[in-house]
């Protein structure tokens, strides 16, 4: 699969966020990392360590909460140079996703970014255990979502699932991913 161009990229998503959408509700936004590897597409994510208090080993993408009165993009731009090194200089926004509510009541807000290739990164081990890397080849295909609670008997609503080896995408993540496929896939 061809690698899709920024200019693609650009007229098929929302544009990147550049203020918080008002709400009472907590504020954090993410990174949607973007990069080419040998012409194809991957969307990159994280893997929290096992032993956090919230979201333990879970799959997600780079993000936190709000600091002072940054903007959507320069939170999730910090946060990602905290948790994965990115460089942000070397970081192209090419787009955003509608903001959605967290399980754990926080308005998050998503940031699409092409990136370098990750193999430079380093991971923050107080929050990271490692780097994921998923092909936008599988992710984009809706057949290979399922609608499922959430795993080991946890309580709340079904979300989107994606298996990927030993890997599992699912809740506020799986949303996001569902979200960025269907902006993408409009012009198909």
């Amino acid at each position: 699969m061809n690698a899709l161009a920024d200019a693609v990229l650009r007229a098929r998503l929302p544009a990147a966020p550049v203020d918080w959408t008002p709400t009472s509700l907590r504020l954090a936004a993410v990174l949607v990392p973007w990069f080419a590897r040998d012409g194809e597409d991957f969307v990159l994510f994280t893997v929290r360590r096992a032993d956090l208090r919230q979201h333990a080993g879970q799959i997600s993408f780079p993000g936190g909460m709000r600091s002072g009165d940054e903007g959507p993009v320069a939170c999730a731009l910090r946060e990602s140079a905290e948790e994965v090194g990115l460089a942000v200089d070397r970081v192209t926004v090419l787009g955003g996703l509608a903001p959605r509510v967290s399980s754990s009541g926080i308005l998050v807000h998503g940031v699409v970014a092409r990136i370098p290739d990750p193999q430079e990164l380093r991971i923050d081990p107080n929050e990271v255990e490692r780097l994921l890397a998923i092909p936008w080849g599988l992710l984009r295909y809706g057949a290979r979502w399922q609608s499922l609670p959430p795993p080991h008997g946890g309580a709340g609503p079904t979300s989107p699932h994606f298996a990927f080896g030993g890997d599992l995408v699912w809740g506020l993540t799986g949303r996001l991913c569902q979200d960025l496929a269907l902006a993408l896939t409009r012009a198909d």
